[in-house]
């Protein structure tokens, strides 16, 4: 999937992006990174115009599309050249020439030791096979580890098995927090809590809680569901419900986060999250009809599919009415 600011979901490329350039990062933070401005924005305010990809329309913009850039194997020359010139225009060649200089040093520099759970200087990470050990290690171990240990072990387990370009199961994702949240299975969850409490003051906190998943269906925002993971741990430890976890009740990560389906693998149409996997499995022809013959040739894999990672990039681009339609059309 190319992914630019504009398709980054919870921005967790852009936080490994910025981690080695500081400079950088101090000055993109005052970027409006706005997905809702794609559909106002020309295509000369791109530096891919025909997938709308990269915007240059601010100097933070040029300065982050050229971040995203680099993830990206292959794109077409005059992107780069667009990227180049959009850089000089603003005056911040310097400043992306510096960063690159300092990845290089960095890169050069010694290894450091990275630990899953630096507090206990435990599972140190070296190689891409001690990142699968930890991984093991972690989910054989889950129901010894606190509650706060299995969001920090999970989430740096991620981080370090992107830098290593290692896979991870589907239930390390889940616990990392990466994974979309089926609104129905957390409201139950949380009512469960509300019933193996008598008191009435956090019975009336777990009505609360359930109450913001009671009438939605699949649930992708992470920002969202972190706060409510944290608020249900926050609840849960005054109630004294943490010795149920992993016995009769899920912790709060499993709570919210309920699904082993990556929250990168949805997309959202007028109000509707939909697994990018029904989309693809729709007709060429179906495609056509909504996006236009131009447009098909963008998404098609060259044996007459649709491609996944393709369809990605320009459903986010359509006008609101095309994604009414689809919300309609997907069973």
């Amino acid at each position: 999937m190319i992914r630019d600011q504009n398709h980054d979901p919870s921005y967790s490329l852009l936080f490994h992006l910025l981690q080695e350039r500081p400079g950088i990062a101090d000055f993109v933070k005052s970027a409006e990174l706005d997905d809702n401005q794609l559909d106002t924005l020309p295509d000369s305010a791109f530096a891919w115009p025909e997938r709308r990809l990269f915007p240059i329309d601010t100097a933070e913009n040029t300065v982050l599309s050229s971040l995203y850039r680099e993830k990206t194997a292959a794109v077409p020359a005059n992107v780069d050249d667009l990227l180049a010139r959009a850089r000089e225009v603003y005056g911040v060649k310097d400043l992306w020439d510096r960063s690159q200089a300092h990845v290089k040093t960095a890169a050069a520099a010694p290894v450091e030791e990275t630990w899953i759970l630096p507090r206990h200087k435990r599972l140190r990470i070296k190689t891409a096979e001690d990142v699968k050990t930890a991984e093991k290690v972690l989910l054989e171990q889950y129901p010894r580890l606190s509650i706060e240990d299995r969001a920090e072990g999970f989430i740096n387990l991620v981080k370090v098995a992107r830098d290593k370009n290692v896979a991870l199961a589907p239930r390390t994702h889940q616990m990392a927090g990466m994974t979309v949240c089926t609104a129905k299975t957390a409201a139950d969850f949380i009512e469960c809590r509300r019933m193996a409490t008598s008191e009435p003051l956090f019975q009336r906190a777990y009505e609360k809680l359930a109450a913001a998943f009671k009438g939605r269906g699949i649930i992708s925002d992470r920002d969202e569901l972190v706060k409510v993971a944290d608020a249900v741990a926050k609840v849960d430890r005054l109630a004294g419900l943490e010795g149920r976890y992993d016995k009769t009740l899920p912790d709060p990560i499993q709570t919210v986060f309920n699904t082993t389906k990556l929250a990168e693998e949805m997309v959202n149409l007028a109000g509707r999250e939909i697994e990018l996997s029904k989309l693809a499995a729709m007709p060429a022809t179906f495609w056509g009809d909504i996006v236009g013959d131009e447009m098909l040739s963008e998404i098609t894999d060259g044996g007459g599919g649709v491609d996944v990672s393709k369809l990605a990039a320009v459903i986010s681009t359509l006008p609101l009415d095309l994604k009414i339609i689809l919300k309609n059309q997907v069973p």
